[in-house]
């Protein structure tokens, strides 16, 4: 295959991908993290599992401790929590379960959790 070629094939991966070299630049970095630490929190807030599971309230208490040192962190944690929970289908999240988190986990999160918030005015 000439270089040409290759160069066409190539080309064409990145703009037919699904998940393109746009997307993956404008994700923040400290997503990964923040949304490795939320799994554990989806189907509790989901409404499938009647209680959050214990990962899920150290991985709050992980995340609240972390949050204010990062440049920004309410308004990051909370696009990261956003952008993870319209990146892929579930249930809807439910209000009331996500304040349940704050009593059953005996934390007060200092950082949103929601699907459709603007984060940007926090």
């Amino acid at each position: 295959m000439t270089t040409k070629n290759l160069l066409l094939v190539f080309v064409a991966l990145v703009v037919l991908s699904p998940c393109n070299a746009f997307t993956l630049v404008k994700e923040d970095p400290i997503c990964e993290n923040v949304n490795a630490c939320f799994e554990y929190c989806e189907k509790f807030v989901d409404g499938i599992t009647g209680s959050p599971s214990q990962e899920c309230c150290d991985n709050l208490m992980i995340l609240n401790g972390n949050v204010n040192d990062e440049d920004d962190g309410v308004r990051r944690y909370c696009s990261c929590i956003e952008d993870f929970s319209n990146n892929h289908d579930h249930p809807p999240y439910l209000q009331s379960r996500i304040e349940l988190l704050n009593q059953i986990c005996s934390i007060h999160l200092k950082f949103p959790i929601s699907e459709h918030m603007d984060c940007s005015k926090l």
